[in-house]
């Protein structure tokens, strides 16, 4: 009997090995990590509000910008004022609805929940895709212990493509000119949410390790401009 017995939490001890195996999420993309100085605060314009799926923390000026000298593609008219309705990333394999979220009461950009928690979310203070200024939209890199809508947002790179569909029927297409990624509490306020000579995007989701309450410590930030279609 006692032989039965460990032979059962043997093969109970395999099927649990089995499972965590084929059920582990490997790391996602991670660009280089930047810094930011104390002080500073949002341009005008910009909202202090920290664009981030997990809990905020206070946002100041970077000392280091995105890499705007970066080869500029061919320069885009504004769109008028529409909606986002979806985002297709064709680099990473991303083809996701997109909702509209604000602020919460401490003025901090609310998360995808519930259903739509594996979806992107523009952030409706910000400008639509494709208007002039930096249009925000974030999404979560892991929900529930699973890849999420920005799990491969890491691995972007400067020429990549994003497209975002739009309410009026049309498909602002931005190029993609920097990332990094930032400790939540150096977030780079001014250079997300700052104004822009021409219409911008800026793709956010977490980043870097985990702390204590498994929440991650960096924000991955994409900076991407408008081009002709």
């Amino acid at each position: 009997m006692t032989a039965v017995a460990f032979g059962v939490v043997a093969l109970i001890g395999a099927a649990l090995l089995i499972f965590a195996l084929t059920n582990q999420v490997g790391a996602p993309p991670q660009p280089d990590v930047r810094s930011a100085s104390d002080g500073g605060g949002a341009a005008d314009g910009a909202t202090p509000a920290e664009p981030s799926p997990a809990p905020s923390t206070d946002a100041s000026e970077p000392t280091e910008q995105p890499d705007a000298s970066a080869q500029t593609p061919p320069a885009a008219s504004p769109l008028a004022e529409s909606e986002p309705t979806a985002i297709t990333i064709s680099s990473i394999g991303v083809e996701e609805k997109v909702f509209p979220i604000g602020l919460g009461e401490s003025g901090e950009l609310l998360a995808p929940r519930g259903d739509r928690a594996n979806l992107a979310a523009w952030f409706e203070g910000s400008p639509t895709p494709g208007e002039l200024g930096p249009s925000v939209i974030e999404g979560h890199v892991t929900w529930g212990g699973d890849p999420s809508v920005f799990f491969e947002l890491g691995g972007l790179e400067p020429g990549d493509r994003v497209d975002v569909d739009r309410e009026d029927g049309t498909t602002a297409t931005f190029e993609v000119y920097d990332s990094a990624r930032y400790p939540k509490d150096e977030f780079p306020t001014l250079a997300v949410y700052g104004r822009t000579e021409g219409p911008e995007l800026r793709l956010i989701t977490c980043g870097g390790d985990l702390d204590a309450d498994g929440h991650h410590l960096d924000n991955t930030v994409v900076f991407a401009r408008l081009v002709e279609n």
